[in-house]
């Protein structure tokens, strides 16, 4: 009899903890050589890795070629063991979907689980995340019984929503979010099913990019299968089994044992977001962790309602696996990524929530709030852990996104649609020892790269002005990372639909730590009807080489709109321009105690500007030959302590006062009860 449930499972996302050892893992863990098993486990992460970068080097989206890759092996119960990645919140979220085909299809007469099957999905009430995030399971059996799943997920160029690009900004609903698939029988016999192939690429408008993304998670996972079947081959079915769930015992035993060395307490950070798809608008995300004993409990009460018809919504999943995006990366460093990690973890989230969406709520820009939240977890994580290790306390790296969406066709005649790659060009939080590094990656995806400009422009019908270094940082004792300013030109075709995404126009999307101050707001500028083309031919030094130039002394001629990052996707013409910024990250310490040396090395390198160093740090020197005059520089950054002690208010007054103030209604739409949203 057939196990389905129609519509959605609301049982399989809850298991996102290691499922219970079964007697056969308990045996085989217990007749494990201790030196086979380092084996075994080195062995297991170097096809995790050859998975990885397989899938990267095969694929063709944006996602796929420049790093936004995840592959795993999971165990029969569809647990997440070996995770080859530097995008964490996959090895969190990456095996409901394999936990569903196993809940589901595994009795089901109708599908049924075999050699040679393939299984795709990117519901992200499954996958966690949005509906570009799209993944690929294969079942490993060997004599007949199943040992194994093998699996990648990437993010591909889009799903066939309302917009290109898989993050429609004015979604109404889930209905206008394209396909979202729960897991599907694709292939059977080692072969792809072309009748479901066909269909698939009806739904979009790039076919060929969806095609070649799923062919090269295929191949991945076959190729995976194929070493883990050599190794069993040689070492046996209950070697194997013992080892990978040995893997995820030891994994969880050594968390909670750092967990216990931090201080019980209570730690919270709010967030407030200024971006509600392309309105500006007020948003809360409270984010509070209780740690006791072993165990870190999130709560996320207090935070803004969900908006029904607006899609900045996420599910409680997503939100689970941003979290674990900082655990992975910066606490749980030296510990593998899969999701017995999840064992330390606790949550609780309210009803109808912004963080908790149900019904036929749209989901597509629900990455936003779960970065927001990643950004929460850094600031709690470095009071957490000063303490136990200060200097793993680091300053939130660019959580605002800041990247371009396109779609039309190429200047081959090809359909295509995708996402810039330079969201993975932002800048790192600064340290406790040294300022964050400029363009770093991302930090939802640390292994990432931003692409080639040429190897861009070679199939994108644009070219590039410039892209380097943004002044946009956050300064400090040690100042965040400098992002990525780029511009793009529409080129040999008449037109094509260009959009941007991200969130901290008016409310900076990282704020800095310990008095460090957040990095800059940004801003996205279009330009219609401009003269490029004319300068490209006949002037080619007035085109300006980067973001200051463009604000400043090399300003372009045309049709200008200066809007926050998100906007929807409109038609460019040919000559037509977008500048778009990937932010900084923020700042570390008081900036009245950073260096006076690096200030004006920092000058020297164009990376602030002289307003910055006199009136940010302080900083008195000669303008010619950048030599620091330490004595004034100590008289003037006095000073400034001084005045700071005349601006402060008993925290009564100021709480009285501040209270007293509120934000245009307009603003508040979609906060909920100003200023706790949970109260009516």
């Amino acid at each position: 009899m057939s196990n389905i449930t129609y519509g959605r499972d609301f049982e399989v996302v809850q298991r996102l903890k290691p499922e219970p050892i079964t007697p056969e893992e308990a045996r085989a863990m217990e007749n494990l050589d201790p030196t086979d098993f380092e084996i075994f486990n080195h062995k297991m992460n170097m096809i995790g890795l050859e998975g990885k970068e397989t899938t990267q080097k095969l694929g063709a989206s944006a996602g796929m070629r420049w790093g936004d890759v995840a592959f795993g092996i999971y165990t029969a119960q569809g647990d997440l063991a070996i995770c080859a990645t530097g995008i964490w919140f996959h090895a969190a979220l990456g095996q409901i979907p394999v936990k569903y085909i196993v809940k589901h299809w595994t009795g089901d007469p109708s599908v049924g689980v075999k050699e040679g099957d393939s299984f795709f999905f990117n519901d992200p009430f499954y996958c966690g995340v949005h509906g570009a995030d799209m993944g690929l399971a294969v079942p490993v059996f060997y004599k007949d019984k199943l040992i194994c799943f093998t699996g990648a997920i990437v993010h591909s160029g889009e799903n066939g929503a309302t917009e290109p690009g898989g993050n429609p900004s004015t979604s109404r609903s889930r209905y206008d979010e394209g396909f979202l698939l729960p897991p599907l029988k694709i292939g059977e016999g080692y072969a792809l099913k072309e009748d479901i192939m066909t269909m698939l690429t009806n739904f979009v408008r790039d076919p060929r990019t969806l095609v070649l993304d799923i062919k090269a998670r295929l191949a991945a996972c076959r190729i995976a299968q194929r070493r883990i079947l050599d190794v069993v081959g040689k070492k046996g079915v209950d070697f194997f089994l013992g080892g990978l769930r040995k893997v995820m015992v030891e994994t969880a035993s050594a968390a909670k044992k750092k967990v216990m060395e931090l201080p019980d307490g209570t730690f919270r950070h709010p967030v407030f977001m200024d971006t509600v798809g392309p309105e500006s608008s007020l948003i809360k995300l409270n984010v509070e962790v209780e740690k006791k004993g072993d165990t870190l409990k999130l709560n996320f009460k207090d935070t803004s309602p969900m908006i029904p018809d607006r899609p900045m919504n996420t599910y409680f999943q997503g939100i689970i696996g941003l979290t674990m995006v900082y655990l992975c990366g910066w606490f749980f460093h030296n510990l593998p990524a899969n999701n017995a990690l999840l064992e330390v973890l606790e949550w609780e989230f309210p009803p109808d929530a912004l963080v908790n969406a149900s019904g036929d709520t749209p989901t597509a820009n629900a990455p936003f709030p779960q970065v927001a939240v990643c950004q929460s977890m850094f600031h709690i994580g470095a009071k957490l852990t000063y303490n136990y290790d200060h200097l793993r306390a680091v300053a939130p790296w660019y959580h605002g996104f800041g990247f371009g969406v396109y779609g039309g066709f190429n200047q081959w005649g090809e359909p295509f649609a995708d996402i810039t790659g330079e969201m993975n060009a932002t800048g790192a939080g600064a340290r406790p020892d040294a300022d964050g590094l400029d363009v770093a990656g991302s930090f939802f995806a640390t292994m990432s790269d931003c692409s080639d400009v040429e190897t861009t422009e070679a199939d994108k019908p644009f070219v590039y002005l410039f892209r380097n270094f943004f002044q946009n940082h956050g300064p400090g004792k040690y100042r965040g990372g400098n992002g990525t300013g780029y511009g793009i030109v529409v080129h040999k075709v008449p037109w094509i639909g260009i959009g941007t995404l991200g969130y901290g126009s008016k409310f900076p999307a990282s704020v800095g730590i310990f008095g460090g101050y957040a990095a800059s707001t940004s801003s996205v500028q279009f330009l219609r009807g401009s003269n490029i083309k004319e300068l490209q031919a006949t002037n080619g030094e007035a085109i300006p080489s980067n973001m200051l130039e463009l604000y400043t002394n090399k300003p372009l001629e045309g049709q200008r709109n200066m809007t926050q990052i998100t906007t929807p996707v409109g038609p460019m013409m040919e000559g037509d321009a977008v500048f778009i910024a990937a932010g900084g990250g923020a700042g570390y310490g008081d900036v009245l105690e950073r260096d006076p040396a690096l200030v004006v090395e920092d000058l020297r390198l164009s990376l602030i500007t002289q307003w910055q160093a006199k009136n940010v740090y302080r900083v008195v020197y000669d303008e010619k030959t950048l030599r620091v005059d330490e004595e004034a520089t100590k008289e003037l950054r006095e000073a400034e302590k001084r005045e700071r002690l005349t601006r402060g208010v008993p925290y009564e007054d100021f709480e009285k006062e501040w209270l007293g103030k509120r934000p245009s209604q307009d603003i508040l739409k979609y906060y909920g009860a100003y200023p706790n949203p949970s109260k009516a």
